[in-house]
C-alpha cells in the first residue's frame, strides 16, 4: 500500500491517502499514522467507507476507547460510539449536538482526564455550512509575548459542561443533559504535550469559565484575550467535510468548532474518543 501524506493547511493537519480502513493495518501503518498525528495534531483520511466495528478498530490503534454518555444516541455494537446528528424521532432529537455554531473547544476538557483525541467518520454532510475549524495551541502559545507567557505560566483555568455567566458566554453555551449534573475542573492554563514536550495554550471559548485566583473582572478580561489570540486565522484550518472523511485530533493541542448550517438539511457524523491522562 502506497501511502502519500500532505498538509491541510500552514497552520494544522495532514491529510492521509491511500490507506483502507476497511481492512486491519499493520505495525509500520499504525506507526506512520500516530506519527503523522503527533506530527500535525489532526489528520483526515478520506475516502473512507466504515462500519462501527471498524472505525473502533481504527480508535483502538491509539488507545482505550471512552464510553459515550447514556442520554445520546449510542450504538448497539459498541458503548463508545456516538452520533453527532440532527436526525429525529417522534420529534426529538436521538444524537448529540444536533444544530448550531458552536465555539472553539476541547473535547472532555471539564473532566479530570480529559479525552486524548476525538476521531469524527462523515457519513451525510449539509450541502453548505457545518465545517468544523481547527486551531493549533501549539502556535497560538508561541506566538504570546514573553510577558503573556509569563503571567499565565503558573495560572490555572476551570473548564465546565455548563460555564457560567462570563464575559464570553452570553450565547453559544452548552446544556448538561437533563438529570445530570455540571462538571467541572482546573486545569493548568499551559500545558506540556506527553509526546511531543511542546507547550500549547489550554483555555478555550466555549468551556473555560475562570481564572483562578483572579476576580471576575481580570479573569474575563485574561480569557477574552487569549480566546481573541488563539482563534486568529494564521492558527486556524476549516474543514470541510465530504462524506466517507475520517478526522481525528489531538484535544491536548488542538481546539476545534463548528460552522452553523440549514437545520432542515441532515448532518450526521459519527464519532469516538480516546481515553487520556491528567493535562500538565
Amino acid at each position: 500500500m502506497s501511502l502519500e501524506i500532505s498538509l491541510l493547511s500552514n497552520a494544522i493537519g495532514a491529510k492521509i491517502s491511500g490507506l483502507n480502513l476497511e481492512e486491519s493495518l499493520n505495525a509500520k501503518e499504525i506507526t506512520l499514522l500516530i506519527q503523522t498525528w503527533h506530527e500535525h495534531g489532526v489528520i483526515c483520511i478520506p475516502n473512507q467507507t466504515l462500519t462501527e466495528a471498524q472505525q473502533v478498530q481504527f480508535g483502538q490503534y491509539f488507545g482505550e476507547l471512552v464510553s459515550t454518555l447514556g442520554e445520546y444516541k449510542i450504538s448497539t455494537t459498541h458503548p463508545s460510539i456516538m452520533y453527532v446528528t440532527n436526525e429525529k424521532d417522534n420529534g426529538e432529537y436521538v444524537g448529540a449536538l444536533p444544530d448550531g455554531e458552536m465555539f472553539f473547544h476541547s473535547d472532555m476538557c471539564y473532566v479530570e482526564k480529559p479525552s486524548m483525541a476525538t476521531i469524527l467518520y462523515a457519513i451525510h454532510i449539509p450541502s453548505k455550512g457545518g465545517n468544523t475549524l481547527f486551531a493549533n495551541m501549539y502556535k497560538a502559545y508561541q506566538a504570546l509575548s514573553a510577558e503573556m507567557k509569563d503571567k499565565i505560566a503558573a495560572l490555572k483555568a476551570v473548564h465546565s459542561y455548563e460555564p457560567g455567566d462570563n464575559a464570553t458566554m452570553s450565547v453559544g453555551r452548552l446544556k448538561a443533559p437533563t438529570g445530570h449534573n455540571a462538571r467541572r475542573f482546573a486545569h493548568p492554563m499551559v500545558c506540556t504535550h506527553p509526546v511531543t514536550k511542546q507547550k500549547a495554550l489550554y483555555v478555550n471559548r466555549l468551556m473555560t469559565e475562570s481564572v483562578v485566583g483572579l476576580d471576575k473582572g481580570a479573569s474575563d478580561a485574561l480569557l477574552e484575550q487569549l480566546f481573541d489570540h488563539q482563534e486568529q486565522a494564521q492558527f486556524t484550518y476549516e474543514h470541510r467535510w465530504t462524506p466517507g472523511d475520517l478526522v481525528m485530533w489531538d484535544n491536548r493541542c488542538v481546539l476545534h468548532a463548528r460552522q452553523n448550517f440549514d437545520a432542515q438539511e441532515l448532518r450526521k457524523l459519527r464519532r469516538i474518543t480516546i481515553k487520556g491522562d491528567a493535562i500538565q
